[in-house]
């Protein structure tokens, strides 16, 4: 018998490929985003931390507002155009005010462009392999030094020199960036010093400079080398007492990004609602459906990562234009489709109080420990793996950083593929075969060796296949979820108790690990993240487990209400 294509259910297929490919070019960067951005570790975190929050005020709002004025597909429609105009409106952010300072030590033995800021490796790569007789030009401004004009007007006769009453001087110099040096300056600082063979006062030009005493000037430059360029263009500092969050730039990364995340809430709560009520009598094939959209997030991802890699060739920092097209073309397409949907809308009855009674059963508030620590560790992943990765390859040289965007596509496309898709499938045989309470004890085990892999990476590309117990962590996690809450849920409530559940895992898990994990990352790196929060894995999976065991032994239960999900559901 050949099986039938249900044409019924292609516009939700559709939603998730689309929806989740059209979020998928921006969402996953915004945390290294926010550092080009000057956003550090812990604003990064606080932000994170917020969010959650967002998503649970907006989920029954705007779900009321949906089911009382039966306007579910308006809304429906509007949040997923609102995701794509506040996603577009993060890349047109400014970058903070930058500018590029070097200073001129001129002295009997040498005269040199000097910057004393901390050396970056990748910087002196790419300054290397661009050395050999590269001349660089730089156009100088710079503040006045009495001696220098002095040395310039009386030993090479230099005319606007001779204004001893100038406070600041403009000039070009040349540089051969072969002499290029790191070394001491006089206070024993390690700094990079640029050899200048040539100064141009408008026509008059003065070759190997050379002055009977030392003078040193700080002059605001311009380079025609990029790379020079790019290295020494840093952000004005901010005024003393001021605090990233107090930036323009954390402040209009916040606000959008709870504009986009109240938006998605939004979305992904009616596009499972809209979803079980197309499957009518066969809730069973929701993960056929929602399969759809992991593999939408990871083909987009590696699409993504590729062109904003090759649209950033050249240039100091990540350009993220191609992500505003993929956003916008992939949100309409979505949009044409759910245009096709039919929406149902159905008031919900107030069953909050046959809900509190869940909470006196200790083996329920025991998984939903569980739910938060799970969450702890999901939240450091998803906020600052790709930041991980990333200092990561500069620590490797620019040959590391060329492509790391592309990088960081394929590992979303691995955890998609190879891990979250296969196991949509897997999951409901392995929790039939362990039960509830193994299975998430086997899922935090997991998550350890995954979290320790972290912190033992010495080269960003081997994260591809540790991105391969995804499935076996998140994958496995998200049927174990909701799975366990449909069956203890008591009659008619099995929505809401899926909802707490998740809103447990977001809003309390993965805003407790985005803050955490930030304040940890800034203080003491992303090594000590991420073996932190693996040795955390393993002792909270561990002591699940034997609490577990000990309420079996002291309180035993009834039934194997737990042992599998196929009772309540046949």
């Amino acid at each position: 018998m050949k099986n039938k294509i249900n044409l019924h259910l292609l516009p939700i297929k559709a939603h998730y490929f689309f929806f989740n490919g059209g979020t998928a070019p921006l969402m996953p960067f915004v945390p290294v985003l926010a550092k080009q951005l000057g956003v550090d570790q812990v604003g990064v975190g606080i932000m994170y931390m917020i969010l959650p929050f967002v998503g649970l005020i907006a989920k029954p709002l705007f779900g009321f507002i949906s089911d009382k004025f039966r306007i579910g597909k308006l809304i429906f429609m509007l949040t997923i155009a609102l995701t794509g105009v506040f996603f577009s409106a993060i890349c047109f952010i400014p970058g903070k005010p930058t500018e590029a300072l070097l200073n001129l030590d001129c002295s009997s033995n040498a005269t040199l462009l000097k910057t004393c800021d901390d050396v970056d490796s990748c910087t002196l790569d790419k300054l290397l392999l661009s050395s050999t007789n590269n001349i660089m030009k730089c156009s100088l401004n710079c503040t006045t030094d009495e001696q220098f004009l002095k040395d310039m007007c009386d030993e090479y006769q230099v005319s606007e020199a001779c204004d001893t009453k100038r406070t600041w001087i403009e000039f070009t110099t040349n540089s051969n960036l072969s002499k290029t040096i790191v070394g001491p300056d006089a206070s024993n600082k390690s700094c990079l010093f640029f050899d200048v063979d040539l100064f141009t006062f408008g026509q008059e030009e003065v070759e190997h400079p050379h002055f009977s005493s030392s003078t040193s000037m700080q002059c605001s430059v311009v380079c025609d080398n990029l790379d020079v360029q790019s290295y020494i263009q840093k952000p004005i500092p901010d005024a003393p007492g001021t605090t990233v969050y107090s930036t323009l730039q954390f402040q209009l990364l916040l606000g959008l990004m709870i504009g986009s995340w109240a938006s998605m809430a939004v979305v992904v709560s009616l596009s499972d609602s809209i979803c079980f009520s197309l499957l009518e009598n066969k809730p069973h094939n929701y993960g056929a459906q929602r399969l759809w959209g992991a593999l939408g997030w990871g083909f987009f991802g590696i699409i993504s990562g590729y062109l904003i890699d090759v649209a950033s060739a050249g240039k100091p920092m990540k350009d993220y234009t191609p992500s505003l097209y993929l956003i916008i073309i992939l949100l309409v397409i979505n949009l044409l489709f759910v245009s096709k949907m039919r929406v149902e809308h159905h008031e919900t009855p107030m069953v909050f109080k046959r809900v509190l009674c869940l909470f006196k059963d200790p083996r329920v508030v025991l998984f939903l420990f569980s739910c938060v620590a799970f969450g702890i560790c999901m939240g450091t992943v998803w906020q600052f793996l790709f930041w991980y990765l990333e200092e990561i390859a500069m620590g490797l040289g620019c040959s590391s950083l060329k492509w790391i965007k592309l990088l960081e596509g394929l590992a979303m496309g691995i955890q998609c593929f190879a891990g979250e898709a296969p196991f949509l499938f897997l999951s409901g045989g392995i929790l039939k075969k362990l039960g509830h309470v193994h299975t998430m004890t086997m899922i935090m085990i997991a998550m350890a060796i995954r979290l320790m892999c972290y912190s033992l990476l010495t080269n960003p590309w081997y994260v591809l296949p540790i991105e391969l117990l995804n499935g076996l962590t998140l994958g496995v996690y998200w049927s174990a979820m909701a799975s366990y809450a449909y069956i203890v849920a008591p009659p008619g409530t099995a929505s809401t108790v899926q909802g707490i559940f998740s809103a447990i895992f977001e809003g309390i898990g993965t805003s407790i690990g985005s803050l955490l994990g930030g304040v940890i990352f800034q203080t003491y790196g992303g090594v000590v993240l991420f073996r932190s929060m693996g040795l955390f894995a393993l002792i909270t999976g561990v002591l699940f487990s034997l609490s577990n065991l000990f309420l079996d032994k002291v309180f035993p239960k009834d039934g194997k209400l737990l042992a599998t999900t196929s009772n309540k559901r046949n």
